[in-house]
């Protein structure tokens, strides 16, 4: 009866084959024919598959896949019949399945990522730097005037100095970047006063002794070794124009040694695409002092596994993020775990040294004791985009605190930077039209290159999903049609001037990568070209045949939009229901706009939307905010 259950699943698309095959091969490894088995087994697959990290056998209600109740043992017994076979097995042994103490069925693989990088991260947490007190506060002190206080990035930049592990959360305009080009600036500076002195100090020594020489001095003391990455070649070039831009504020001997070059998480690691390998390994690490890792909360289980382990010991490390973003689309949803739940509380011992870094007072203090990962933790809350009457920030906020009252006022009342249509049927289509024609005919009519780049970047068009009418598929071929219709883009070709593209996939030989943007135009001779922007903000171009895969790109999904800004954005809803839209979905396509954003949706789904929050399950939040510290 199972067998048949999990076929006709499988045909109705509900779960994959290859779950099935495994959840087939695990039983048949076992050796007993065992219904529980089979099921554990497809559905362990299938949860891996829907970005979660194990199965929860105690949560009925999480199980991908709408199975009859009756069907599904009780946890407890589930649990005996599984650790009953030899394919399952407590933390420790070496089968295809783990179950732990809390009922959560692993993978094995990915129990093994889960642990390692649990343990990775503790021991990260639990060390402390030896900073130079009055140099530090010095350096603070110019680099976070006290106009600014009280001063949440001043308050960040002073842990960085004080712990290898450092999670930086906050929501868009709050300042990573800008805290983190202060945070390198205060590095380096700290290092090579430390070099110096060394250096000083050994040129004394030798002078002391006889037959030997000076050394060179303090000149050429060489700098820290840092690495800046970001999970998408979008988002690496947007951390290095951040970075560029926050040097421009600091001053020049204190800026001189930051570094400015980023590179996508696949790239630093050295990622071989023929082999599904990377250079960088445990037993052969990268060389690096310091890791600087934007848009963390894209990053998936694996590569962060994959990440740590060819991390140095000795390397610091800081992740920026938005704990309300959506999670990687791959599994786990780990900078969300990273971060914990509520505001973070700091021990004593350490509210005590940032107050005397900064002289700050009314640290976030913790009255019990804490985990190690709380120190490493830290939360920027003003933002400095969305200032007080902003339709953008009071909506982004409403949605985040998962209150469809509040949303309800915000929609309810007059902001210049917030419209709210709430459209259907012809009347959405004749609508969205005109705002197609609004939105592009500047890109498609841009006197250059140069011109249509700057116009893409004022307007993009975000889908929550990509099939349907009002999917990116859909809305794309609505742009196409209107824009031909409209006399503004040439008519019957696949190939035109000013048409945008996004790559979907990485191309490492061509340096194009998954969300990459790119625009068709021609060049001094005449001919079609498919132009992109570099890091280095210099534009490249290919031939259209020589493209990876790609897409019109008009409107992209909100996925794609994950790591970029538009000055104008039109967010659009799907009238039927979706699985897809959340909460984390909804927030994170309204931060995408820096100034304008416009949502079209039915208020039913965006009713959902606010409601509904993206849970995804794993032991990673447990395995590092338990207190007693142990790898469960």
């Amino acid at each position: 009866m199972m067998r048949t259950l999990l076929q006709q699943a499988c045909n109705q698309g509900e779960i994959r084959l290859l779950d099935l095959h495994l959840g087939l091969f695990l039983e048949q490894l076992s050796g007993v024919r065992s219904p529980e088995l089979l099921l554990a087994g497809t559905l362990a697959g299938t949860a891996v598959a829907g970005g979660h990290v194990c199965l929860p056998l105690d949560r009925p209600d999480a199980l991908p896949l709408q199975i009859d109740p009756a069907l599904i043992p009780a946890p407890e017994n589930w649990a005996d019949i599984l650790l009953s076979t030899p394919v399952v097995g407590r933390p420790g042994a070496t089968t295809p399945l783990i179950l732990d103490e809390q009922n959560r069925l692993y993978l094995y693989r990915y129990f093994r990522y889960e642990q390692q990088i649990a343990s990775d991260l503790r021991k990260r947490a639990a060390g402390t730097i030896d900073v130079d007190g009055p140099r530090a506060r010095q350096l603070l002190t110019d680099l976070f005037p006290a106009t600014q206080e009280p001063n949440d990035q001043k308050t960040a930049a002073a842990l960085a100095l004080v712990k290898p592990l450092l999670v930086i959360s906050g929501g868009p305009g709050t300042g990573k970047t800008h805290t983190v080009a202060r945070i390198l600036a205060l590095i380096q500076a700290l290092h090579q006063q430390k070099e110096n002195t060394k250096s000083t100090e050994n040129t004394k020594d030798r002078k002391n002794t006889k037959g030997t020489k000076g050394t060179k001095g303090t000149k050429g003391t060489e700098s820290l070794r840092i690495g800046l990455a970001a999970p998408t070649g979008k988002a690496a070039a947007r951390l290095e124009e951040s970075i560029r831009r926050a040097k421009a504020s600091i001053p020049p001997n204190l800026a001189e040694n930051i570094p400015e070059q980023a590179q996508t998480l696949h790239r630093l690691l050295g990622y071989h695409p023929d082999t599904n390998d990377f250079r960088y390994t445990k037993k052969n690490p990268l060389h690096l002092d310091l890791l600087v890792l934007d848009e963390a909360s894209m990053i998936d289980v694996v590569l962060m596994a994959h990440l740590l382990q060819a991390l140095p010991e000795t390397a610091q490390l800081i992740l920026l993020g938005d704990r309300n973003q959506l999670a990687s689309v791959e599994a786990g949803s780990l900078f969300s775990d990273l971060c914990g739940t509520g505001e973070p509380a700091w021990s004593p011992p350490l509210c005590a040294e940032l107050e005397t870094l900064t002289g700050a007072k009314n640290l976030p203090r913790s009255t019990t004791t804490v985990p190690a990962m709380a120190d490493s933790v830290v939360l920027l809350r003003t933002s400095y985009r969305f200032q007080t009457g902003s339709g953008i920030g009071s909506l982004a906020a409403a949605v985040n605190n998962g209150s469809m009252e509040e949303v309800d006022r915000v929609l309810s009342s007059v902001f210049p930077d917030l419209d709210v249509q709430f459209l259907g049927g012809h009347k959405r289509r004749q609508w969205l039209q005109e705002r197609i024609i609004q939105g592009f005919q500047d890109m498609v009519t841009a006197p250059s290159l140069e011109a249509a780049f700057a116009a893409m970047e004022q307007f993009r068009l975000l889908c929550a999903v990509r099939k349907g009418p009002w999917g990116v598929e859909g809305v794309n071929e609505l742009a196409e049609q209107t824009l031909h219709q409209a006399g503004l883009i040439a008519p019957d070709t696949e190939w035109y001037q000013g048409k945008p593209i996004i790559i979907r996939r990485n191309q490492y030989e061509m340096q194009l990568f998954n969300g990459d943007t790119g625009l068709l135009w021609q060049d001094k001779e005449g001919r079609l070209r498919a132009w992109f922007r570099r890091p280095d903000n210099r534009l490249h171009s290919f031939t259209p045949a020589r493209l990876p895969n790609h897409d019109t790109g008009y409107a992209i999904t909100i996925h794609k939009a994950q790591g970029s800004e538009f000055d104008q954005v039109l967010l659009l809803l799907p009238e039927e229901k979706s699985r897809i839209l959340g909460r984390e979905l909804l927030y994170t396509g309204i931060t995408r706009a820096r100034s304008r954003l416009t949502l079209c949706c039915d208020h039913a789904n965006l009713a959902v939307a606010v409601r509904e929050q993206t849970r995804r399950y794993s032991g990673l939040q447990d395995r590092l905010w338990n207190p007693a510290g142990t790898d469960r």
